[in-house]
Parts: C-alpha cells; sequence; structure tokens
C-alpha cells in the first residue's frame, strides 16, 4: 500500500512539474525574463526530470528482475533518477551561461556517477 501511495505521488508531482515546464517555455522569453522566471524554469524541469527519470528506471529494474520483490526498487530508482536530473540540470545552466564545453560536461556527468556508484556500494544493514 506504501508503494501505491509513493507511486501515485510522484505520478501527481511528475504531471505537474511537466506542465509547469511547459508553461515556463511557452510563456517567457529567456532573453527578458527576471530571475524568479528562470528559477521557475529550472525547478520545474528539475522535477520532472527526477519523475520521469524515477518511472523509466523503476519499471526497467522491475523488467528485469522478475522473481524479487518490487518494494526494494523503488528508493534507489528516485536517488538515481535524482544524480541522473542534478547533472542534467546543471549542464542546461551552465549552457545557459556559455560556459559549458566537453571538460566541464564530462566532470559533470563523472560526478554523478561517483555519487552513484558511492551510494550503490555502502553496507545495507
Amino acid at each position: 500500500m506504501i508503494l501505491m501511495r509513493n507511486l501515485f505521488f510522484l505520478f501527481a508531482v511528475t504531471t505537474f512539474a511537466i506542465a509547469s515546464t511547459v508553461l515556463s517555455v511557452f510563456n517567457y522569453n529567456p532573453y527578458q525574463a527576471n530571475m524568479t522566471s528562470m528559477i521557475s524554469f529550472y525547478t520545474s524541469f528539475f522535477i520532472s526530470l527526477i519523475g520521469i527519470g524515477t518511472i523509466v528506471i523503476y519499471y526497467a529494474k522491475i523488467k528485469l528482475a522478475k522473481n524479487e520483490t518490487v518494494y526494494s526498487f523503488f528508493w534507489p530508482s528516485v536517488r538515481q533518477a535524482l544524480f541522473g536530473a542534478i547533472a542534467i540540470t546543471v549542464l542546461l545552466y551552465l549552457q545557459s551561461l556559455r560556459v559549458l564545453d566537453w571538460l566541464v560536461g564530462i566532470s559533470v556527468i563523472l560526478v554523478s556517477v561517483l555519487l552513484e556508484l558511492f551510494f550503490e556500494s555502502k553496507r545495507r544493514p
């Protein structure tokens, strides 16, 4: 029952975040937008990436592991989607500042992957 509640909350938040991202893209001019609208865009983009990534990773894990319990896959999927969303949002923000090059991009992605590997290697009680 808790998993169903978490999945419903994830779908609801993701739906609102995607709607907010689409509205931000179509209603704000990035060259004349103030700081509040840019923060709103990046926040809604970040939350929608977390939601979409969590759903995709969670259902991929369910399909790959047929005989295991599905309850233990939810929170690691959220964590993995969080690290991916942080990396993509940081790359998008750096591109908007015109400071993104291949070395910085590889560094951001490498930090994200190493953080996930750190949390995967921790011992579970």
